[in-house]
């Protein structure tokens, strides 16, 4: 009974560091905010003029990269690129959806294909 209440208690504070420390991004009120350990990034969607992805994996990835090491462990890398001249790098889990939503957002904002 012990060994079941020491792993419940290091699996909530895994999911509560996780969800702390993990990139992530959201778009509230006109701005793209992007979490990244303690900091936040706050970008305005129309100062954004383009958004392109840096993936790191090859044209065939193995069934293991595909669906056990890239959705779970690695992490994609994202550029974005403003009118004031400011170029900003992140790193996320869900490059994808980032892409999707600044596009919804701002659809004057060109979207490069995958750089590799």
């Amino acid at each position: 009974m012990i060994y079941i209440a020491a792993v419940a208690l290091i699996v909530v504070a895994g999911v509560f560091l996780a969800n702390r420390y993990l990139a992530g991004h959201k778009v509230e009120e006109g701005l793209l905010v992007i979490k990244s350990g303690d900091k936040e990034t706050a970008i305005p969607m129309n100062e954004i003029v383009e958004v392109f992805e840096m993936d790191e994996f090859p044209k065939d990835p193995s069934f293991f990269e595909k669906y056990i090491i890239r959705p779970y462990i690695k992490k994609e890398r994202v550029a974005v690129f403003t009118r004031s001249n400011v170029s900003y790098f992140f790193m996320l889990r869900n490059t994808d959806r980032l892409v999707k939503s600044v596009k919804a957002q701002n659809p004057a904002v060109y979207i490069k294909a995958k750089v590799i």
